[in-house]
């Protein structure tokens, strides 16, 4: 059973995104809001202390939050 995919578990800013349980993370390339690079810290293995998040999951979220943060900033 995986473990629960929540807004709270990311971190945004300008600079980018990120999942702070697995450290995968997005960070876009200057005036290019979507492409960038990738990071995948424990994207999609289970975590040391023995959590598991879907990286379906993980996925999904980090973009509706991503493309969220990025209408709301007119980047």
């Amino acid at each position: 059973m995986y473990t629960s995919v929540t807004e709270d578990q990311f971190e945004i800013s300008d600079k980018g995104i990120k999942h702070k349980p697995t450290c995968y993370e997005f960070n876009p390339y200057p005036g290019q809001p979507f492409s960038g690079n990738t990071r995948l810290g424990y994207h999609g293995s289970k975590l040391p202390n023995g959590e598991d998040y879907d990286p379906d999951a993980v996925d999904s979220m980090m973009k509706r939050l991503w493309a969220d943060y990025v209408k709301k900033r007119g980047l």
